[in-house]
């Protein structure tokens, strides 16, 4: 017996799914890849915009006075009078004032890169209102790393 088409019931169609697999994996592909590419974009945003309000929330500053120094951290201050002030020192691995009190716990005070010059100024603004020749004019700029 031979195979003979009958017209209008048989009909043969060309394999093309190996092709067309193919594009199907690629599109697979390229569907994950735009969604993690999405997914980045957000979580970029998220950390921008969050860091950003960190930062302008952020209300922390030392002040050097006539009669200590004022650590000013979030709303909690502590003052610490010269006569109270034993020592100051830098942690430079950890960007840290240490401020050595009588009586107390050494307080820690982070500047990053600028820990060295800040312990520098308040050493001066120390020996300055020891001997009364310090006055609360305002500071130049510290230099920014």
């Amino acid at each position: 017996m031979s195979a003979v088409a009958t017209a209008g019931v048989d009909f043969f169609r060309v394999d093309r799914s190996g092709a067309t697999k193919r594009l199907l994996v690629i599109a697979g592909v390229l569907v994950i890849v735009s969604l993690a590419g999405g997914l980045a974009v957000i979580s970029g945003l998220i950390l921008g915009f969050g860091a950003m309000a960190m930062l302008v929330f952020e209300n922390v500053y030392l002040l050097l006075r006539d009669d200590g120094v004022l650590c000013h951290d979030n709303g909690k201050e502590t003052t610490i009078a010269w006569s109270d002030l034993e020592a100051v020192t830098v942690d430079e691995r950890a960007g840290v004032v240490v401020f050595h009190r009588k009586d107390e716990a050494p307080l820690r005070w982070f500047s990053g890169a600028n820990a060295k010059e800040l312990c520098r100024r308040i050493e001066d603004a120390k020996r300055k209102a020891v001997h009364g020749l310090f006055k609360s004019d305002p500071p130049a700029p510290m230099p920014r790393a």
